[in-house]
């Protein structure tokens, strides 16, 4: 997995041993979605989907110290199996990545099918800040780790 260092674009790019349609149902099938999504040591209290252009997501995460984090937006892309883009509205959440932070940033994530299963580039664009950028490298890091945790069970 890499991260390229630029407040404005935090890219990451990692492979997972699963098929294309696996890996894209994680992100947007919500009872999937909640088995992984989030840092280690996070729990999805909560995760609402209208998985449609226009249509609105919220998930629910838990902190290991109990502070409950809302992470919402706008679908604004949808093309099944190779890429899904979404709003990621920061909305001083109380996370290391949002804490005092208001922003309307962008997820774009391309999935492509590879020798070894599929390769996914997740942009998170728009980031206001360092700090922001930091919580969110390690936010979408981690989940990485849950993520190819769970495709390999």
């Amino acid at each position: 997995m890499t991260a390229t260092t630029s407040v404005e674009s935090l890219i990451v790019k990692r492979e997972f041993t699963a098929p294309i349609e696996r890996v894209f149902e994680a992100w947007t099938n919500v009872e999937v979605l909640a088995q992984w999504f989030g840092p280690e040591g996070f729990t999805v209290l909560d995760a609402k989907s209208d998985l449609k252009v226009g249509g609105q997501y919220e998930w629910v995460i838990q902190s290991p110290d109990n502070n409950q984090i809302k992470h919402f937006g706008e679908y604004v892309e949808i093309s099944k199996p190779t890429s899904l883009v979404f709003t990621w509205v920061l909305d001083d959440q109380g996370c290391s990545g949002s804490a005092g932070e208001c922003a309307d940033t962008l997820v774009s994530i391309a999935f492509k099918t590879v020798t070894n299963g599929t390769e996914v580039v997740l942009t998170h664009e728009k980031l206001p800040s360092e700090k922001s950028f930091e919580g969110h490298q390690f936010g979408w890091q981690s989940s990485f780790d849950s993520l190819a945790a769970l495709l390999a069970s």
